[in-house]
């Protein structure tokens, strides 16, 4: 059974505590936007650091998500697409499938790689 996660913190065991933990960034909670500080894994009130809060701080408020750069988007993107052909080529050599079945796979592969390749 899920556990009930009102506030949408990533791990509902860990409210506070952002999604992507080991990258400091900008993060999107409630109302503001937080910087969260991977080495010592709290948020910082302000740049330069005037402060530091910790995770349980915000465990009550509404976690909407990160904001990412379009590098960091692209980066997430191009993984989603490597796991994706990765899954089609392990497939598309599994004698269980008929060999179109794995023919299309094969072709299947291909087409998510190059979702990435500029046009």
């Amino acid at each position: 059974m899920l556990a009930h996660n009102p506030t949408n913190w990533p791990n509902p065991e860990r409210p506070g505590v952002p999604m992507f933990p080991e990258r400091s960034g900008k993060h999107h909670v409630s109302n503001n936007l937080l910087f969260w500080y991977s080495d010592i894994q709290k948020w910082v009130t302000a740049s330069p650091i005037r402060g530091c809060k910790e995770p349980e701080d915000f465990a009550g408020d509404e976690y909407h998500g990160p904001v990412l750069t379009p590098a960091q988007i692209a980066e997430l993107l191009a993984g989603e697409r490597a796991r994706c052909a990765d899954e089609c080529r392990a497939m598309s050599f599994d004698n269980a499938y008929e060999r179109n079945v794995r023919e299309g796979l094969e072709v299947a592969e291909t087409k998510i790689r190059n979702l990435g390749v500029a046009l």
